[in-house]
């Protein structure tokens, strides 16, 4: 498991679209609000994660490092 930080998350539905994000590109996530992270089971590539960081600003948040 590997866990990444996100700030901009505040409530449940926060968490459920940061998850939802996750999900459209095939990777089972799952966020944490009082840890401002999303875990996920394995490390993400690099392309992963700009898409990721890309699709997640979208709505206000913010993809950061592993954890």
């Amino acid at each position: 498991m590997v866990n990444y930080e996100v700030e901009g998350m505040t409530c449940g539905h926060c968490k459920k679209t940061v998850e939802n994000v996750f999900a459209e590109i095939g990777k089972e996530a799952t966020a944490n609000l009082d840890d401002k992270s999303v875990t996920v089971k394995e490390t993400l590539t690099e392309a992963e994660l700009n898409q990721l960081r890309e699709r997640l600003s979208e709505d206000g948040y913010s993809l950061g490092n592993i954890k």
